[in-house]
């Protein structure tokens, strides 16, 4: 136990007075003003005093009974706010020890006033086996320090609830192990009390990155400003346009689109009919439209994102009456919800039976001033999206075209025939936006801009003896995706501009340009053109055809299988071992994938992958297309035609 906190860069407390018992020097240590964190790591017979308050007492190696309760310990820190004392984590493994965890008047005490926390190794009545809460700890103390757990970079320091979960868990692996049960007891803290546990200092996170990246910066001062439902991050990305590359937030490449960026924004400026909805294939681009003029609009993102949307052809004012929500996997009553708070309601406020599209109809026209614009992304991910259409935002888009109502409605949403009764509302009052009918050669020229302007930062493609090639490279694939100017129509007798595209061309673009710049840098302008026409013409193929070439990556595939299953805001890097086992045919049986094979797989699929935090500080990963997601279910282990066409 000592060798692995020193490992976290604590050094021992030096003991003043040899002649000193325990007691005395944990007095002068948890009083000390020479240290601002501490850990006090007890081991030792413990035992419950038969009468007074009943405390909690540590037996010493004589057999004698220190003088003094752990309680009192604890009351040295707490009980004096005026003067300075350590920030202090007693590790107690001793019987009876969870009276320390428990004491009454420390779990009044307000989470954020506390210095002292406790993590014992049973409860009051219970009795501790083996030294085992310090076998466990060392445990988990060591795989965090060597990779074997982790929690997101992002975190300066390893949260304790997280590390008191990790014993936890060992404790109960050695309980199976060696018989006996014991249980773990903690301080506790009320569910009401939302105080952030995630910085206590107690144990550096070895993997934090000291060097955020923009987007960490931005996000992370965004999150707690903003309605969880929100999710900032997901229109950020995507208006930024630069999620197939991962480039984060630092530079801005969303390109073309002109026509629809003027209507979207006369539209969020007030102009036009109440209700819109913005459709098309899968990658298209619908959430990268929506994203970039969110950005511009939204009064908490607009100054901090604004590289990102500032060479918009038209730019929407700044409106404090934007309500955002990305519906991808959340359900009816979570958009409801997120809809009142965000337009200023309270728990208060709710209805008995919830909000619904009346109460929030009412709640917009109660408001004074200018009406809520509400924008809505990714409708066709959102849990049983046809009650979330039907029985929400069907009425809302009925309201938003009434004269009056207090609200404005923009949907972006797949053109699916269960959205029906919504697409037909929205043609019949002039407000859908269908981004497959733009005209090809528009497209064309944004794509051929999209692609240079990536190949120009930080690739190979920069250099000056590349920018040809650069440029040829970026026209052969734009033609290929577009069907402009590309010799290929000619074999199929397929006429100019003319040929379907089953996803977006940018997604395609983007994704399959990650896979040129894994090659060496090709120099000459018309063997680029040549390696710019050999994109799929598909995302499904392109995912099958990046595969192929990974041969030597047997646990890719399996991996991204796993991801496409995931649900809410993604799966832990320990359940992804678990279930990436189903799909790997070498591993069945076997149980889950070694730790070491999982990470190395998610950074060779960094290109297809979203990331978030769980509350825990745990990393999630999800596939970042749902498209993706379908492909990977239907068919998780590759078929052999796809191989032998691969």
């Amino acid at each position: 136990m000592s060798k692995v906190l020193r490992e976290f860069g604590y050094v021992k407390y030096r003991q003043t007075n040899p002649d000193s018992g325990l007691g005395e020097e944990i007095r002068r240590a948890v009083t000390s003003s020479d240290t601002s964190v501490l850990v006090v790591h007890v081991v030792a017979h413990g035992t419950l005093a038969q009468s007074g308050e009943g405390g909690l007492y540590v037996v010493g190696s004589d057999g004698s009974t220190l003088d003094d309760p752990v309680s009192s310990w604890i009351s040295l820190i707490e009980s004096h706010p005026g003067k300075q004392r350590p920030l202090t984590l007693f590790i107690l493994d001793l019987c009876h020890s969870g009276a320390a965890a428990t004491l009454p008047w420390h779990q009044e005490m307000p989470t954020g006033r506390r210095r002292a926390w406790v993590i014992s190794a049973t409860s009051r009545q219970d009795k501790a086996f083996d030294y085992r809460l310090s076998r466990a700890t060392t445990t988990v103390l060591q795989q965090y320090l060597d990779g074997t757990l982790r929690v997101d970079p992002s975190y300066r320091h390893i949260p304790l609830p997280t590390v008191g979960h990790e014993i936890s868990r060992a404790v109960a692996e050695l309980n199976a192990a060696e018989g006996y049960t014991q249980q773990i007891e903690v301080s506790r803290v009320p569910f009401t009390d939302h105080t952030q546990l995630d910085d206590l200092p107690f144990f550096p996170n070895p993997w934090h990155h000291r060097r955020a990246s923009v987007l960490s910066e931005v996000h992370s001062g965004l999150t707690s400003l903003l309605d969880e439902t929100f999710d900032s991050r997901h229109f950020m990305l995507r208006g930024a346009g630069t999620e197939p590359l991962d480039r984060g937030l630092g530079q801005g490449y969303f390109r073309g689109r002109e026509t629809e960026v003027r209507t979207l924004t006369h539209w969020l400026n007030g102009q036009g009919p109440g209700f819109r909805i913005v459709t098309g294939k899968p990658g298209v681009g619908k959430s990268a439209l929506l994203g970039v003029l969110v950005c511009a609009a939204h009064p908490t993102l607009r100054t901090p994102t604004q590289p990102l949307w500032f060479v918009l052809p038209a730019k929407p004012a700044h409106n404090d009456r934007l309500i955002v929500v990305h519906a991808r996997r959340r359900g009816l009553e979570q958009i409801a919800n997120s809809l009142a708070r965000q337009m200023g309601a309270t728990k208060e406020d709710c209805p008995a039976g919830g909000w619904d599209a009346q109460s929030l109809t009412r709640l917009a026209h109660a408001g004074t001033g200018t009406a809520y614009t509400l924008v809505i992304d990714a409708l066709d991910e959102a849990e049983r999206p046809d009650d979330v259409a039907q029985a929400l935002l069907l009425p809302l888009a009925r309201s938003a075209l009434t004269a009056d109502t207090g609200l404005r409605l923009l949907i972006g949403t797949r053109s699916e025939p269960r959205f029906a009764a919504l697409l037909q509302l929205a043609q019949e009052a002039g407000g859908l936006i269908n981004l497959d009918d733009a005209v090809p050669c528009d497209v064309h020229r944004a794509l051929r801009q999209y692609v240079a302007d990536l190949l120009a930062v930080d690739t190979p493609y920069a250099a000056r003896d590349a920018a040809e090639a650069a440029n040829a490279l970026a026209e052969g694939i734009a033609a290929r995706l577009t069907g402009i100017n590309d010799p290929a129509r000619d074999e199929v007798h397929v006429p100019d501009g003319t040929r379907p595209l089953g996803w977006g061309e940018f997604l395609v673009a983007g994704l399959y340009l990650q896979r040129v710049l894994d090659l060496p840098t090709e120099r000459d302008p018309d063997l680029a053109r040549q390696l710019g026409r050999a994109v799929p013409l598909g995302l499904a193929e392109l995912l099958e055809l990046d595969l192929a070439r990974r041969t030597d990556r047997p646990h890719l595939r399996p991996t991204l299988a796993a991801l496409a299953h995931a649900k809410g805001l993604g799966m832990p890097e320990r359940v992804v071992a678990h279930v990436a086992a189903a799909f790997a045919p070498s591993q069945v049986g076997s149980g889950p994938l070694p730790h070491t094979a999982v990470r190395r797989a998610l950074a060779q699929a960094r290109f297809y992958l979203r990331r978030d935090i769980d509350v825990n500080g745990t990393t999630l990963y999800r596939l970042f297309h749902e498209g993706l997601a379908e492909r990977l279910r239907a068919d998780p282990y590759g078929s052999p035609a796809q191989e032998q066409t691969s």
